[in-house]
């Protein structure tokens, strides 16, 4: 009996504990630095893995309701509907012991159709696209330094030049929104995977699959999925059906940061292999190998075919 009551003791107090630190992390994110808000769910994710995922959505609810109140209501609303699925499938796929590639899709999944549903809500109460909102924004930048030129005394050519660049990079970020979406998801997802699987090893529990960087690695048939996903891209062009050129532009980028992903974790792996320290490692990619970053997606696919981790060897 003495048991079951601090066994409830414990689990009250965890609890609460999730639903202080999800609330201290969007408070912070508020008014601090905002990348604070997409860690909100870390604390539901090491909950629901502890005891089960009605316990982490209920303290989701209760947190997301105090924000809404400290707040305003929509917020809280957005943020339930945006972080439940990523918690609830992270909390699943983690508990059945999937490994790290089936978890990190399944959680950017979920994650990006929150992210739909987000913007189809904002949409509806505000009567404006997330396209049209980054429309006007652009616009609004491109007024702003072509104003800044003028005062520079810059050429009516250098003028029209400098907008028509401007105007290019634009449009093409306004183009390729749905795959910077889906690398936000894969990127949000990882980083709370990552951070609950190292905080609950801490604690104890036996996590397995634990995503270190330097082991990402894509599926071995994934060039045999890019050339069937580029040769139906290709159809579609040809046959001049529905937005060819959106779908080529967004799966080239999706494709390109895939492989950038896997050529920074061979380099990443490299380093780690000659005993170099995680800040040494961060500062070598950030002054060394992100301004090659062009060449990094060629090392993704060299390493997808000759596997230079040497990890089917190990198989």
């Amino acid at each position: 009996m003495k048991t079951l009551k601090s066994d409830f003791k414990r689990k009250i107090v965890e609890f609460i504990f999730a639903i202080t630190i999800s609330i201290i992390l969007v408070l912070m994110g508020t008014y601090y630095f905002s990348g604070f808000i997409f860690i909100y769910p870390l604390p539901f994710i090491i909950l629901g893995f502890m005891n089960d995922r009605n316990h982490a959505l209920l303290a989701l609810i209760l947190s997301s309701l105090s924000i809404g109140l400290m707040l305003d209501m929509l917020s809280g609303i957005l943020i339930l509907v945006l972080f439940a699925p990523l918690c609830i499938s992270l909390i699943h796929t983690m508990k059945m012991r999937k490994n790290s590639f089936i978890i990190l899709s399944v959680s950017t999944l979920a994650l990006l159709f929150s992210i739909i549903i987000m913007a189809t809500i904002t949409k509806n109460m505000t009567g404006t696209s997330l396209v049209n909102r980054l429309a006007d924004l652009s616009n609004q930048s491109i007024n702003y330094w072509i104003n800044t030129l003028k005062e520079l005394g810059s050429s009516n050519y250098e003028i029209s030049k400098a907008r028509e660049l401007m105007e290019e990079r634009f449009e093409y970020v306004i183009l390729i929104v749905p795959a910077l979406t889906m690398i936000f998801s894969f990127i949000i997802s990882y980083v709370n995977y990552l951070f609950a699987a190292l905080s609950l090893r801490r604690l104890g529990y036996g996590i397995v699959s634990i995503p270190r960087f330097s082991k990402f690695k894509l599926p071995n048939n994934i060039l045999l999925g890019t050339v069937v996903m580029f040769l139906g891209a290709f159809v579609i062009k040809q046959l001049q059906l529905f937005y060819y050129e959106a779908i080529l532009v967004n799966l080239t980028a999706i494709v390109s940061f895939l492989f950038l992903t896997q050529g920074l974790a061979v380099i990443d792996y490299k380093l780690k292999a000659r005993k170099i320290r995680v800040i040494p490692r961060l500062l070598i990619v950030l002054f060394l190998v992100l301004p090659l970053s062009g060449f990094l997606p060629f090392i993704g696919i060299l390493d997808t075919i000759f596997d230079f981790r040497g990890f089917r060897r190990r198989v």
